[in-house]
């Protein structure tokens, strides 16, 4: 282990480490919660397992988009408040909101509806949960200029990060 010794300027408080843990907690959560839920749209809703394969893809590639673009849009933005957190704020609000208007489904609605409004709002929810996490994501490399520092930030919040797929399972006992 080398003896190199972080500045103390570059340290990043223990309570600014927990604040960005606590964010990749979540964003662990949703695609684990996600996953656990589209196990009904079989079941519960009988919709075509093709269907259901297509609701769990086709986003994915939506993602690999976005994300790219909302890096450029966070790297490129000046205001008050930072390049990153007006975007993490605004994204964390509209990723819990859709995320919940996303399970509004009805059986009664039919296969073709309920498909077509969950691709919808899964696709809007993905713009919401990628200005939240692209943004969250490159925050952490900007808290401090140390590589030992960031090196543990980054494994402190990645730990963190991680207890939410422990907890995903247990959605199970829960719906039990």
């Amino acid at each position: 282990m080398s003896h190199y010794k972080t500045a103390a300027q570059d340290k990043v408080p223990i309570s600014q480490k927990a604040a960005f843990g606590a964010g990749h907690f979540v964003l662990n959560l949703l695609p684990g919660a996600l996953g656990f839920f589209m196990f009904f749209l079989l079941t519960a809703f009988g919709m075509d397992p093709l269907l259901a394969g297509l609701l769990g893809g086709l986003p994915r590639i939506f993602d690999a988009i976005t994300d790219p673009i909302m890096g450029f849009i966070s790297d490129n933005t000046k205001s008050k408040w930072g390049r990153r957190r007006p975007y993490i704020f605004v994204g964390a609000i509209l990723s819990g909101l859709l995320f919940a208007a996303l399970w509004q489904l009805d059986a009664d609605n039919g296969q073709t509806y309920n498909f077509w409004y969950f691709l919808i709002l899964s696709l809007i929810f993905l713009i919401g949960n990628t200005m939240y996490a692209t943004p969250l994501v490159g925050l952490g490399y900007e808290m401090t200029s140390d590589y030992n520092e960031r090196t543990r930030l980054m494994a402190f919040a990645n730990t963190v990060g991680q207890v939410a797929w422990m907890i995903v399972p247990w959605f199970w006992v829960i719906h039990s």
